[in-house]
């Protein structure tokens, strides 16, 4: 999910995050009171933004489609603020998107932002270039191109001008009707929505902001039922981990004769035993210290305690290394990436039975180690299960009328108002985190449905000082109804029961998703090919869908897990794969022949071992470092360790090279494992942004370097 704040922030190099808070935000919730609750104990469905720059534009926070929006040409007066000018216009944006594919299913979302009290229309018709209004955009068809007076113009061989078939930004009608038009083509994230108008937040003074709020009417998404996993991924509990997968070896020996053991390299509860040309680690329980007489080392004829040790077994269980060094503990609340179902599918990790017990992998992508856990002792949770966030539904007589009753609401938001008042601010940090963890539900503020008996209690004794006369209460339901607009939009969600989330921590909490929709990855290699400015192969959706889901999942697994770090990957393999559409190299390899560098060692085996996949992994050395990793093949056993570079010894066997490309998985995953793991020094380049250094880990070079720059640059105006 791409998704960004309202207001354009620069990205933060190397943040998980993409954009940081505004400095003025903590600012926007004193005006307006925190969320979930407003003045006079009314339910509040977002907050107010004011930002830094009241200038700046408000843009779409990811891609939707336009539901409703409402312009007036001018602000009218609001006798319930004292007839101060009030910003009635808002747009109101429908989000729909995936948060991941598993073996159990989808995960899917669909929620609605609202930008509400955005500046009149006759403040910023006038507004131009890159700061217009340009949300609402029509397809206009192709045509003959007209000159002023309605005639065609002729091009240089005498034939019609054609226009192409392209979308035009159309200006807003801002006749204050709520317009719920068809046609319309999606909105982008980050176009331009509007500016922000006048709310006087504080009953007497106008102030320039916006009411910013998100609200959805199904949850589904954060039970994860599809045990899906992204942003950071914590172990619940410390974990023992193995750095390799060590299979227990039986040998025979003679209990009657001394071992052969080595006191330097010995400790821990293992000793290093010879027998024969081979060494094993031996367990200190199978073998029995004995000390005898023997002659001393100076002086023959005198004698000395030796020690002897031998077997208590004919046989003896062991490991060719030594299992006291391939352990480590990690401690709980440690970052990693579980390689296990159901978010990968059977073939797409490895799991091992060894000893009994099943054991997989886990990836660290800090450090970039890679480790093997017992299935069984790996607890874990991730962002994809919205730890922290926590429902609460009021019930009873008034669970439907817009003021908040739950009196664990009301004592942390007096709580909050105390803390921010005494400058507490260790507590109001405490305070503000856990209201801006509720989703709330309760009626929309943007009914006029009864509004006279939602509100009535205001008018009672139980208000104490905020007690409206009626007067004051007629006024505040004819403000209300000015601002309304829900019964006139068809297909919204039921009025009265409503689910809403504090809007920015919403933004901060998704952005962790790096999992990208259709239409998404449509906007990284598009399906037309374009010019140098906006340079792309044209990749067909056919194609895209086929690496769409195997994108995601590698991305994941292999830590590219920021949109700085994606940006660089897509673009490095928009060259090397064509944007997707070539993952066998064109040519036919034989340029490769006899390269030592490759590992090319056999006749043939240029061509052979040519570029194949999402990185276009090339050589036999190469594919046979994956096949080790993907554990088809083994070394020191299929082959000699130091075969490259020794002619004599055992070559690595690789004999379906097909293999790596016989599946959208493998393809993909061939090349974020090479990027990564195997060149694992171009992701510190990614993370300093630079290209040369990323095309050098990767390439060993500067082939097509130009390409590759003006690709990931690219990239990121997407993404970031």
């Amino acid at each position: 999910m791409i998704i960004t704040y309202p207001i354009d922030i620069p990205y933060s190099k190397g943040n998980q995050q993409r954009v940081m808070p505004d400095a003025m935000f903590n600012n926007s919730e004193i005006l307006s009171g925190p969320y979930p609750m407003g003045k006079n104990r009314f339910w509040h469905g977002g907050v107010h933004v004011h930002p830094s720059d009241r200038t700046t534009p408000i843009r779409a926070i990811a891609d939707g489609e336009v539901v409703a929006y409402r312009y007036d040409d001018a602000d009218s007066t609001d006798a319930y603020f004292d007839k101060n000018p009030y910003s009635r216009s808002f747009v109101l944006l429908k989000h729909e998107t995936e948060l991941g594919q598993t073996t159990l299913g989808s995960s899917k979302l669909t929620f609605y932002s609202l930008y509400m009290h955005l500046r009149a229309w006759g403040e910023v018709k006038g507004k131009t270039g890159a700061q217009a209004v340009n949300f609402l955009r029509k397809t206009v068809a192709e045509h003959t191109q007209l000159d002023g007076n309605g005639q065609p113009m002729l091009g240089k061989h005498k034939h019609a001008a054609v226009v192409k078939s392209h979308a035009e930004s159309v200006a807003p009608t801002a006749d204050g009707t709520c317009r719920c038009d068809n046609g319309y083509q999606r909105v982008r994230r980050g176009d331009i929505l509007g500016y922000c108008g006048t709310i006087p937040d504080n009953m007497t003074t106008p102030s320039r902001g916006i009411h910013f709020e998100i609200f959805f009417d199904d949850l589904t998404f954060l039970d994860n039922a599809a045990k899906t996993v992204w942003g950071r991924c914590i172990l619940t509990s410390e974990l023992r981990v193995l750095e390799e997968l060590q299979i227990k070896e039986t040998i025979t020996v003679d209990p009657a004769k001394p071992l052969s053991v080595s006191k330097e390299e010995s400790g821990d509860g293992y000793k290093k035993v010879t027998v024969g040309k081979h060494s094993y680690w031996v367990s200190d329980d199978q073998i029995t210290r004995m000390d005898i007489d023997g002659p001393a080392l100076k002086n023959k004829k005198q004698t000395t305690k030796h020690s002897q040790y031998h077997a208590n077994a004919e046989e003896l269980h062991c490991y060719r290394n030594n299992p006291s060094k391939n352990h480590k503990t990690l401690a709980k609340g440690t970052s990693i990436v579980p390689w296990v179902d159901p978010w990968l599918k059977a073939g797409e990790f490895r799991e091992e039975t060894v000893d009994g017990k099943s054991w997989v992998q886990v990836y660290m992508p800090e450090t970039n180690s890679l480790y093997w856990a017992e299935k069984s002792t790996l607890h874990y949770t991730s962002d994809a299960d919205w730890p922290d966030f926590y429902k609460l539904e009021e019930h009873g007589l008034f669970s439907k009328d817009g003021f908040i009753d739950d009196d664990g609401i009301r004592k942390l938001y007096d709580d909050y108002e105390k803390d921010r008042a005494d400058k507490n601010l260790s507590a109001l940090d405490t305070d503000q985190a856990k209201l801006r963890h509720l989703i709330t539900c309760h009626p929309t503020e943007w009914s006029k449905q009864d509004i006279a008996k939602r509100f009535a209690r205001v008018t009672q004794e139980e208000f104490g000082a905020a007690k409206l006369t009626t007067e004051q209460f007629t006024k505040l339901t004819t403000h209300i109804e000015r601002l309304s607009f829900w019964e006139q939009v068809p297909g919204l969600p039921t009025a009265t029961i409503l689910w809403h989330a504090h809007p920015i921590r919403f933004i901060e909490h998704l952005a962790k998703c790096m999992w990208l929709s259709k239409n998404e990855l449509e906007l990284i290699y598009p399906e037309k090919s374009g010019s140098d400015e906006e340079i792309s192969h044209g990749t067909p959706t056919e194609v895209r869908e086929k690496y769409r889901v195997d994108l995601n999942k590698c991305c994941y697994r292999y830590g590219i897990n920021s949109r700085l770090r994606q940006a660089h990957v897509f673009g490095q393999g928009a060259v090397e794969s064509r944007s997707l559409n070539a993952m066998l190299e064109g040519d036919s390899g034989t340029q490769y022949e006899n390269s030592h560098v490759l590992g090319n060692c056999q006749p043939g085996d240029g061509p052979r071992f040519k570029g194949r996949g999402f990185k276009q992994l090339t050589g036999r050395y190469n594919y046979a470092e994956y096949w080790c990793f993907k554990g088809w093949l083994k070394k020191g056993k299929d082959f000699d360790i130091g075969w490259e570079r020794d002619s004599t010894k055992r070559y690595p066997p690789v004999e379906n090279p097909e293999r790596l490309i016989g599946n959208s998985f493998n393809s993909i995953d061939a090349g974020c494992w090479y990027v990564t793991v195997f060149r694992h020094s171009s992701v510190a380049a990614m993370d300093l942004d630079d290209i040369h250094g990323v095309t050098l880990a990767i390439n060993g070079g500067e082939n097509g370097l130009k390409e590759r720059t003006k690709f990931t640059n690219r990239m990121k105006k997407v993404l970031l």
